[in-house]
């Protein structure tokens, strides 16, 4: 079952892909990796063919990932993507359980992607909307008017092509209200079970301790009623950890950092010691049962000796026979010979019978 990480760019997509790869996922190797960048230090850990075919297929229509095409009816099966499919499926196929990706990319695209892979599922990060729009002015991209209309697309095309059975919805606030019961509830939906050890190194990691553009309930008054009943319906959808999120009364709209509730500064050191000491105690947790494989195989070699000795016991019995057979096939041979002989007498034989009896007669 392939996992897709969506929702909206800078709403917290790479700190869920991070974690999650922490607990076992495969996002790809980090050759493939798109490298950290000034305005995501930690890594954006996104697989660059999946960005570059997401990017293919927007393009095939005169889209990109802030330009969102009018998609025709049944355009996955497009002639113009089949070297996208193509190459899609032939990754796809050999890429080992339990895989996934990471881009914001295929909330537009996902019809394309469940036509591809059948048993897809999506984890869809949600932020605030007017978080959104100011990260994303904040780095220079587009107006703050322009982001809502790109969140509300994002999310409107998520919500419109997958059935919420095939999607949980994370938000973005609940990794600094309760991380660790966040993580479960997602791990839960996606079948992953890491160890308690590499649980506790991903919840270190959720947060970086700081936060920018928090936003207050009542900005909510500056959307749109369209844009305001998705955002509340994504919430109602998030679990219950968002639900005990506290209330932000004088929120910070200037994009300087505002600290985060009893949460200490990510240290990219620290988290790869916790994951190195997951992975150990994961390790740990394996050796036994490769003790008592090891166990098994040597009792089935044991068995199997014993039928080699059997084997070797019966041989010298089966050559016996196949020599007696051998001495019982040249027997026959003879008499086969023997008999061709005489065939030919007995012939002649009735033939002189036969001429008595006409004399006879």
């Amino acid at each position: 079952m392939p996992v897709a990480i969506a929702g909206m760019h800078r709403a917290g997509t790479s700190m869920v892909a991070r974690i999650l790869r922490m607990c076992g996922l495969d996002l790809g190797s980090d050759e493939h990796f798109a490298p950290p960048a000034p305005d995501n230090t930690e890594g954006y850990w996104e697989d660059l063919r999946f960005v570059a075919w997401n990017e293919r297929i927007l393009e095939a229509f005169e889209g990109a990932w802030d330009a969102v095409p009018s998609f025709p009816s049944g355009w996955p099966s497009d002639p113009r993507l089949q070297a996208v499919r193509d190459e899609a499926d032939a990754l796809a196929a050999a890429r080992p359980e339990p895989w996934g990706w990471k881009d914001p990319r295929t909330s537009l695209t996902a019809p394309f992607w469940m036509a591809r892979l059948p048993g897809l599922r999506f984890v869809v990060c949600v932020r605030h909307p007017l978080e959104v729009a100011g990260s994303l002015r904040a780095r220079g991209y587009t107006s703050e008017r322009y982001g809502l209309r790109l969140w509300e697309a994002y999310h409107r095309a998520l919500d419109q092509a997958v059935e919420a059975s095939r999607a949980i919805v994370t938000h973005y606030d609940s990794y600094f209200v309760d991380a660790p019961a966040e993580i479960e509830r997602v791990l839960d939906f996606v079948g992953l079970a890491p160890s308690e050890a590499m649980r506790r190194a991903a919840a270190e990691s959720a947060s970086s301790g700081v936060r920018n553009q928090r936003r207050a309930a009542r900005d909510l008054d500056r959307l749109g009623a369209d844009a305001r009943s998705l955002y509340e319906s994504l919430c109602r959808r998030s679990g219950p950890v968002l639900a005990r999120a506290p209330a932000v009364e004088d929120a910070s709209v200037s994009g300087e950092p505002t600290q985060a509730p009893a949460r200490v500064r990510h240290d990219p050191l620290a988290e790869h010691a916790a994951a190195l000491k997951a992975r150990e105690d994961e390790l740990a947790s394996i050796r036994p049962v490769l003790a008592a494989r090891e166990e098994e195989l040597a009792s089935v070699k044991f068995v199997l000796a014993a039928k080699e000795e059997e084997l070797a016991s019966i041989r010298p019995v089966l050559a016996a026979r196949e020599e007696e057979l051998a001495s019982v096939k040249f027997v026959l041979a003879a008499r086969d010979e023997e008999l061709a002989n005489v065939k030919p007498l007995l012939a002649a034989r009735e033939e002189e019978i036969l001429a008595l009896k006409k004399r006879r007669s």
